[in-house]
């Protein structure tokens, strides 16, 4: 045989022992990845995510890949790990049992991280600048562990905050119970709103907690808020004291009135008790929202609306709103209740003329609507100004087309007016009763009626 032949001979041999230990690696490949879908494979209405790319895409139980990344077998496995993700790049890391407590711990590291919000906050994602979460097993379904979040405070040292949690297995996915710590209210502030520009200049006093239960994947969220001593200066609202409003004359309003008790009790029934937010209502809000995935209803007092017209604006954000909610606390201080609430009177919008201008200021209104001051308006009409303030362009349109407004809400405000003599509160609820249906007058809860001006 000659040099040549053996040399193709071994060639044969080499190609076919190739050939062999590759069909015996895609086996093996396809055993694996057969293996790997049916552990992951997700239950009916189980949780379940996408994993991998393109044709090694596959659909996951996420209550199973937890419970795969924390076994002592898999977890060292993931150290060191860099993945992305829809909330950011994540880096797995691995703290092996005795190390720093009885159990293993796999955390995960986000930096910058988006994490998404419920609907019935107003906005889908919450930019942070760092997240670490740490879970371990509990009781072989169940987790706990710690939230790290961290922020930069512009006017001191990074905020970081961090809370205890821990989920038990419920149907597809779990319940979440976390713990967050009473921590400074500017290191809250600077987590959920990292670009305030209030931040920079304010004096922000006090410490704010809360706990928190969350449903998942449903992402229901209820939430225990807890503040103490909170207190602003430097926003400089003292000014405020003699703003004028751009499109309405300015009016000194009877306070005893009955357009401005019509309007407490349409928008803010606890204005003389809160310090400028109301807890109470703004849980109720996010109660009502959830429930229909949406904004559906808003939880601002008055002092916040004023705070929303002179700067926080329109937009539906965190951010405006934590806006709104240091100028409210701060005007409270600086104005007081009485000033507070002659400003609204004379900022709050009421819709739009025939010509598309808008129509602010309860003077205005009065004018526009009934072609009196509003000194001069009778209880009926005052009632009517107030139940527009929910949603002034689409009561105004309503006005425009029916010479009415909603009815129900009338007699529902009717009811609700205190501090005027009861045989005119009556007279006026059974004047208004006969338009009105019955069970729309009685169904709305007195906890809640504070609504912002344009209902978000």
């Amino acid at each position: 045989m000659t040099r040549a032949e053996s040399f193709q001979r071994l060639l044969r041999r080499f190609v076919r022992g190739l050939l062999i230990v590759g069909v015996a690696l895609l086996l093996a490949l396809g055993a694996l990845w057969a293996t790997l879908r049916i552990a992951l494979m997700p239950a009916a209405g189980d949780w379940a995510t996408e994993i991998g790319r393109g044709p090694l895409t596959l659909r996951a139980s996420v209550p199973q890949l937890v419970w795969l990344a924390t076994t002592p077998s898999i977890g060292p496995l993931l150290h060191g790990l860099r993945v992305p993700s829809a909330i950011g790049p994540l880096t797995v890391g691995w703290i092996a049992a005795g190390q720093e407590g009885p159990e293993p711990v796999l955390t995960l590291h986000c930096e910058p991280c988006t994490l998404s919000l419920p609907a019935a906050v107003g906005q889908h994602r919450l930019a942070v600048p760092a997240v670490q979460l740490a879970l371990s097993r509990h009781e072989v379904q169940h987790l706990r562990g710690t939230l790290l979040l961290g922020a930069h405070d512009p006017q001191g040292d990074d905020a970081v905050i961090t809370a205890r949690w821990q989920a038990r297995r419920q149907g597809a996915g779990w319940n979440v119970r976390l713990q967050g710590p009473d921590a400074p209210a500017r290191h809250w502030l600077a987590l959920l709103a990292p670009g305030l520009p209030e931040l920079a200049v304010a004096r922000i006093d006090g410490r704010i907690g809360a706990d928190a239960e969350l449903q998942l994947p449903a992402r229901t969220l209820q939430v225990t808020p807890r503040v103490q001593g909170l207190a602003v200066s430097g926003l400089g609202t003292e000014r405020w004291a003699h703003a004028r409003s751009s499109c309405g004359p300015h009016r000194v309003h009877d306070a005893r009135g009955w357009l401005a008790r019509a309007v407490l009790a349409a928008e803010d029934q606890r204005f003389f008790e809160h310090p400028g937010y109301d807890l109470a209502e703004l849980l109720a809000a996010l109660d009502a929202n959830q429930q229909h995935a949406a904004i559906r209803r808003g939880g601002s007092t008055i002092t916040q609306q004023v705070a929303k017209l002179m700067v926080a604006g329109d937009e539906r954000t965190l951010a405006r709103k934590l806006r709104e909610l240091l100028y409210a606390v701060e005007i409270e201080q600086t104005l007081g209740k009485a000033r507070i609430l002659q400003l609204y009177l004379n900022l709050a919008p009421w819709g739009e003329d025939a010509e598309g201008r808008l129509v602010c200021g309860a003077d205005a209104a009065a004018r526009h609507y009934f072609n009196v001051p509003a000194r001069r308006l009778t209880p009926r009409q005052a009632v009517t100004l107030a139940a527009m303030l929910r949603n002034p362009q689409r009561e105004a349109a309503r006005w425009a087309q029916e010479g009415s407004v909603d009815r129900d809400r009338l007699a529902w405000i009717a009811q609700q007016v205190r501090g005027v003599p009861v045989r005119q509160r009556r007279a006026l609820v059974a004047q208004l009763q006969p338009e009105s249906s019955p069970q729309a007058v009685t169904s709305v809860p007195a906890d809640r009626t504070a609504m912002i001006v344009d209902g978000l």
